[in-house]
């Protein structure tokens, strides 16, 4: 199965799967994929969520950012989410190095447990849950590791 066949089964699956929001996209470049899709938390504030798909995939876990909005405020408003760790790691977080522009890269898998099998539903899913816990960050002070526990390495 090329990339691209694997990507339309991707969409495919988003669609049946309830994550309609989310979709591939072909790049400006030849070969160039993107998941993109905005979703919107049970507290009625949209995120816009951003997937450069890796020329790897899906052998290799993607990045997921969120675009929108930028930056994203943590507990009090006086710091971002990404200013919790070294350029944007945080365990307590969930999160990972920035993205491009500065965006929040969302830890939805531990790299020693991702593997092809994995479709992006299972994927969004993560994100949708992380978004839900920054949420609930916003609201309490409590760290996201409070509400989305880690993956545990094999």
């Amino acid at each position: 199965m090329t990339m691209e066949e694997r990507l339309i089964l991707e969409n495919q699956i988003l669609t049946r799967e309830g994550f309609s929001q989310f979709q591939i996209y072909t790049g400006q470049t030849a070969g160039n994929y993107y998941l993109w899709g905005e979703q919107r938390t049970n507290k009625g504030n949209f995120y816009k969520i951003w997937s450069p798909m890796p020329s790897t995939y899906p052998y290799s876990k993607p990045p997921v950012y969120v675009y929108e909005p930028n930056p994203l405020w943590a507990h009090g408003g006086n710091k971002t989410v990404n200013s919790f760790g070294e350029n944007g790691t945080s365990h307590k977080m969930h999160t990972l190095t920035n993205g491009p522009n500065g965006e929040v890269q969302i830890c939805h898998w531990h790299p020693d447990r991702w593997h092809s099998g994995i479709t992006l539903n299972h994927v969004m899913l993560k994100v949708v849950l992380w978004l839900e816990a920054y949420e609930q960050h916003r609201d309490t002070g409590k760290d996201i590791c409070d509400f989305v526990r880690t993956m545990v390495q094999t």
